[in-house]
């Protein structure tokens, strides 16, 4: 399969698979890591690790920046942002939240995987086809930060570029895969660890 069919069965897939996460996460992941193994959104490619993580930790700063500065103008704005249920429940409840491992699994491995899947994977590929780099990279972060929530949609949004940045450049899901897994692991790692923290960032 080539050409404009393969690209109109990738953007399927895509809000098929979206839909699914959306009405039930484990029928959605299963379904989307199955999809992977018959229909391959984009090649699995060897990584060197220290490289993501020298991009990604340049980048991490320059959105740090940017998030921070956008809840703040928010707040200033009469319309303060509250953190995301998970992040708030990880930062109020810790380690003695019920289930907190089964979380932390599916926060750092399972989401990023299936997320990319998803959103680098099969949408990168079919917008990619009709639209050049820089205007998929736009698309596919916009849709990425809706679907985490209007409030969230602009900081989220960016954060997509950075992966889509690592998607484009290498041609392969593996790095944006771990840059995105590394991302959720450090938010919770905050969360756990420097609840505090979250107050220098949202008006709680």
């Amino acid at each position: 399969m080539s050409g404009a069919p393969r690209a109109v069965v990738q953007a399927l897939l895509a809000f098929v698979l979206a839909g699914l996460i959306g009405a039930d996460v484990w029928l959605g992941a299963g379904t989307a890591l199955a999809a992977t193994l018959v229909f391959p959104p984009a090649p699995w490619r060897p990584l060197r690790f220290s490289r993501v993580l020298a991009s990604y930790g340049v980048w991490l700063l320059v959105w740090v920046v940017f998030a921070a500065a956008y809840l703040r103008v928010m707040g200033a704005l009469g319309h303060p942002v509250a953190p995301q249920a998970q992040l708030l429940e990880l930062a109020e409840g810790g380690l003695a939240l019920p289930g907190f491992w089964l979380r932390v699994v599916v926060i750092v491995g399972l989401a990023p995987l299936v997320e990319e899947v998803i959103f680098r994977g099969y949408l990168f590929a079919a917008v990619g086809s009709v639209l050049p780099l820089w205007l998929t990279q736009a698309v596919v972060a916009a849709l990425f930060g809706l679907a985490h929530g209007l409030e969230h949609a602009l900081p989220i949004g960016v954060l997509s570029l950075v992966f889509g940045h690592l998607r484009g450049r290498t041609g392969s899901l593996l790095p944006s895969t771990v840059a995105h897994a590394l991302h959720n692991g450090a938010t919770v790692a905050v969360a756990v660890g420097w609840p505090s923290l979250l107050d220098l960032l949202y008006a709680r």
